[in-house]
Order: C-alpha cells, then sequence, then structure tokens
C-alpha cells in the first residue's frame, strides 16, 4: 500500500513537471512575436533613472557610460511614485551584459517578465492543491491562469499589471502561510514578498490588514498567543525591505511613500475610454465599467463557474453572519483554514472594486490596473467547480477534469488563432464591431505585425509611415531586426506612403484626432481576429 501511494505521489510530481515544461517551451516559442507596448520605452527609462541612482548613492561609482546609453533625468523629476526594481533588473543587464541592439533588450525583458508569470503560475497551482488537497485542482488552476488569453498575452510586455499579479500570487501564497502556521520564516517570507508588492504598485498594500487581520482573529479563537513575535518582525521587516528596493522612498521614506499614496487615492488622467461606443473621461466613468470589462474579455467558461462560486461562498457567509450566536462554538463566518481561504479570495475580489466604485477611480484601458484580483476571480470559479462536482459527481475529480478539458482546449485552440494578439480577446457577449465599442489594442502591440507586413511587400529601401493615433511607431520598430529597421522612417501623414490606425483616441469627441488621415488615403491592409479589427493600414494612392 505504501508503495502504490508513493508510486501515485510520483506520478502527480511528473505530470506536474510536464506541464511546467510544456509551458516553458511554449514561452520559448513564442517571447519574440509580440510586439512593444507603448508604456515599454518609459519603463526603460524608469529602469535606468533608478540604476543610475543606485550606482550614484550606494556605491559612489561613475554614471559616465549609463548616460551615453541614453539621456536619464534624475529619479525626482521622473516617475518616482512607481516602483522599479523589474525595470531597473533590465536595465541592470542591459548595463552590464553591453547590450546594444535596443530589440534584444526587448526581447530579454519580455522573456524574464513572462518567466516570473510561470513562477506565478505554479505558485497559484500550490494555492489551489493546498486548498482542496488535490493535485488536479491544482493542474486546473495552472490551465486556468495559462489559458486566459489577455493575461497571456500580456504576460510577456505588461511589466506592470502582469508583473504585478504575478508578484502578488507568490504574496498571497506566504501570506496563507502565515495565516495557517504564524512562524518567524513564514513571517520573513511573507514580509520579503509584501514588501515587492508594495515595490511594484502601492495597491500591494492591500493583502497585509486582510491576513493580519484574520490572522489575529484565528489564533484569537484558538486562544494561541504565540504570534507576538512573528507580528512584530512582520511589522519592522515589511517597511525595512520595502524602502530597501524602492529608491524612491530612501531619501524621505515617510513622506515620499505618503506622497505615493495619495496619488493612488487623487490619481489624475485627462484621456477618455471609448466605453460602448461613447467616449468617456477615464475620471467620470460608469459604476459597472469594471463589471463590464471582466465580463466581455474573460473566457465564457470561467465566467459561469465563477457565478457559481460567488453566489455559493456569499450565501455561506451570509448564512454564517445571521447564525452567529453570543458565547457559541459556532460563533465565526468561518469554519477551519479551507473556508477562511475562501473568504480571504472573496475579499481580494470584492474590496478593490468596491473601493474602485466608492472613490471613483479613474481607470483607462479596460480593467488592467484590478488584473491583481484576477487569480482570486479564478479561484473562486475552481470553488464553483468543485461545488459541481461533489454535488453531481461524488468527488470524482478525474470525472470533472475530463469534462473540463474540452472546454480548456477550445480556449486554447483560440489563443492559438489569435497569436500573438491574445491581448485583445473579447468573448462572445462583446458582439460585432469591437473597435467601434470598446479600446481594442491600446497600446500599439500590433505595430509590430503591420511593420512587417509593409516591409514584406513594399520593396522600397524607403518606407514612409505615417500614425493616426498615438500609437508610438517610433518605439515599436525597435523590436523589428535591425536589418530592416532602418528602412522604415516614421514621418508626418502629408509626407507619408502609408499611415496605420489602431483606432485609439485619447481626446474623445471633444477634440480632433490627433493625426487626421487624408482624403487620398484607402484601406490597403488589415489585421483582425475572428472578424474584430486590430489595426488598419492605409496606402497613398
Amino acid at each position: 500500500m505504501t508503495n502504490y501511494l508513493k508510486n501515485i505521489k510520483n506520478k502527480e510530481i511528473l505530470i506536474v513537471v510536464l506541464v511546467y515544461l510544456v509551458f516553458s517551451l511554449i514561452s520559448l516559442i513564442s517571447f519574440k512575436d509580440f510586439g512593444v507596448s507603448i508604456d515599454e520605452w518609459e519603463l526603460r527609462i524608469h529602469g535606468f533613472v533608478n540604476l543610475k541612482y543606485v550606482m550614484t548613492n550606494l556605491f559612489s561609482l561613475s554614471t559616465v557610460e549609463l548616460d551615453r546609453i541614453l539621456q536619464i533625468p534624475i529619479l525626482d523629476s521622473y516617475y518616482g511614485t512607481h516602483g522599479a526594481y523589474f525595470a531597473t533588473f533590465i536595465s541592470f543587464i542591459e548595463y552590464f551584459f553591453n547590450v546594444q541592439d535596443e530589440q534584444k533588450v526587448y526581447f530579454i525583458s519580455h522573456l524574464i517578465n513572462h518567466l516570473v508569470f510561470i513562477l506565478a503560475n505554479f505558485y497559484f497551482f500550490l494555492i489551489i492543491k493546498d486548498r482542496y488537497n488535490n493535485h488536479i485542482y491544482g493542474l486546473l488552476g495552472a490551465l486556468f491562469l495559462f489559458l486566459s488569453p489577455r493575461i497571456y498575452g500580456e504576460s510577456f510586455y505588461n511589466q506592470k499589471d502582469i508583473f504585478f499579479l504575478s508578484i502578488f500570487i507568490i504574496n498571497l501564497y506566504y501570506g496563507i502561510a502565515f495565516l495557517k502556521v504564524t512562524s518567524i520564516k513564514n513571517s520573513i517570507l511573507f514580509s520579503l514578498t509584501t514588501a515587492l508588492c508594495i515595490d511594484i504598485r502601492i495597491m500591494g498594500i492591500i493583502l497585509t490588514p486582510i491576513i493580519l487581520f484574520f490572522t489575529y482573529l484565528k489564533n484569537l479563537k484558538i486562544k494561541k498567543t504565540r504570534i507576538l513575535i512573528p507580528y512584530l518582525l512582520f511589522l519592522i521587516l515589511g517597511p525595512i525591505i520595502t524602502i530597501l528596493f524602492w529608491p524612491f522612498l530612501w531619501a524621505n521614506p515617510i513622506n515620499n511613500f505618503l506622497e505615493v499614496f495619495l496619488s493612488m487615492s487623487n490619481f489624475h488622467w485627462g484621456g477618455y475610454n471609448l466605453y460602448f461606443g461613447e467616449y468617456i473621461l477615464g475620471s467620470h466613468l460608469p459604476w459597472h465599467y469594471t463589471f463590464v470589462w471582466i465580463g466581455i474579455t474573460t473566457p465564457i467558461f470561467y465566467l459561469f463557474l465563477f457565478l457559481i462560486g460567488f453566489f455559493l461562498i456569499s450565501l455561506r457567509i451570509k448564512r454564517r453572519i445571521f447564525n452567529i450566536k453570543d458565547k457559541s462554538e459556532d460563533n465565526d463566518i468561518w469554519s477551519g483554514d479551507n473556508e477562511l481561504q475562501d473568504l480571504i479570495n472573496y475579499l481580494i475580489f470584492a474590496v478593490p472594486i468596491f473601493l474602485v466604485i466608492s472613490l471613483n477611480s479613474t481607470l483607462y484601458d479596460g480593467w488592467r490596473h484590478l488584473y491583481f484580483i484576477y487569480p482570486s476571480f479564478l479561484y473562486i470559479s475552481l470553488k464553483g467547480l468543485y461545488l459541481i462536482n461533489i454535488s453531481f459527481f461524488k468527488k470524482s475529480s478525474w470525472v470533472v477534469f475530463c469534462l473540463t478539458i474540452p472546454f480548456l482546449l477550445h480556449i486554447g485552440y483560440q489563443m492559438v488563432k489569435d497569436h500573438p494578439h491574445q491581448n485583445v480577446y473579447f468573448n462572445f457577449f462583446a458582439g460585432n464591431n469591437t473597435h467601434l465599442k470598446f479600446e481594442v489594442d491600446y497600446w500599439g502591440l500590433s505595430n509590430k505585425q503591420a511593420l512587417e507586413i509593409l516591409l514584406s511587400e513594399d520593396n522600397k529601401k524607403t518606407i514612409l509611415i505615417g500614425a493616426a493615433g498615438p500609437l508610438s511607431l517610433e518605439n515599436s520598430k525597435k523590436i523589428i531586426d535591425i536589418n530592416d529597421r532602418n528602412r522604415l522612417v516614421i514621418t508626418t501623414n502629408d509626407k507619408a506612403d502609408y499611415i496605420v490606425d489602431n483606432y485609439r483616441n485619447w481626446y474623445g469627441d471633444n477634440k480632433e484626432k490627433r493625426y487626421k488621415i487624408p482624403s487620398n488615403f484607402k484601406i490597403y491592409k488589415e489585421i483582425s481576429r475572428r472578424g474584430r479589427k486590430i489595426i488598419s493600414i492605409y496606402k497613398k494612392t
């Protein structure tokens, strides 16, 4: 019997290893296919700003060589309110290894960003496996996260939202570990990952009060008092590591941290979002904006399971609250660590959305600022799947796994067909003519494919290209092979041979589009997926 159980365990480990080898292989095959987002040039500068600050102030080293790479502003005047350790690490690689071709810099950045996402995926596997004590559910969790079209596509180039999502998953894992066993070891790990989370986005602080509050209540309930040292260690170590990995805080930790916090709660952006065919200021969005974007950009299978899981968890919380009686043994809203994890993920999903709505927070480009709640969304979806399992299949997880695989294969098939444009995935609910109703390629990733089309179909030595919006074509061409890059000349529309349009308009209906398309230009090529336009190329007639 012991040998049988050991063989089962070895098979499970082998399957997990094979799954992550496949994930990694897919990454290595596809990471060069994605374009450059409109933010990546700014983040590259951000990395060098912080690298220069660290070298100057911490090591008293000369930064002459850094200044030769690009013009570097001082830290206080450039983007100091965003954490930068990932961008700084990429800049260090570029500088230390003397990477001179910007295409290679972007390739390195994309690959590392995605590999961090794969690592976070493994932590998500562990969270789900431990929750259900079942490798099958853990693997389903890993597949759900990997087969999330938008999240997958953005995991290569989105150093803000997806990198934050990745670190948040790891932080959640160690937060749950701290909750289960409030030890010095878990306190150190939770402190480290919390600091790394905050040092990407200040919103990373949201997990801390939730974990600390429920850890206190749990230990109070079981009358365990030996948590003081781990608590104090976290409260001391967390802020120290946060400051250490965020150079902007070094000069004045308290005031600069408060500046960042206040900028988050009062962030101003004067641009417009395209929402149901109307341009709406990012600071005046309707309450349902986030719900709609989640609803139209998430695979319907996950949405269906989520609604079941969310409803039943809500119902259980309601029943427990109304059944609380004084001096009763069952006077809590959870029973055991598993239910407590359900409650924590429920709050991680619901609280940020509630805060965004109640504070009328500025949002733009869909719901990317809230991507970090997506793992909890999937956690609740898997809870819905589990409840279907125990209700209809007598806890036979293999049956549920087999029934789930066709849905996942369909999602994977669509992702392969959409490649490398998974970032503009919309489900059935979005309807047709999506580009007329919602922002599509708001970061200009498809510029790469548009430029490659022109290079392959126009043999002129110099191709003059204009833009119909804030596309950052100069930035996009840097990921093109250096031998072809010099053929592309970005110019004004009146001088261009071709004009590229991805339908992004930050100015709404109140102002004319930044760059008009002259009347003597006609549609030459269009890139679309499943009948949905992504980008158009106009040619001078």
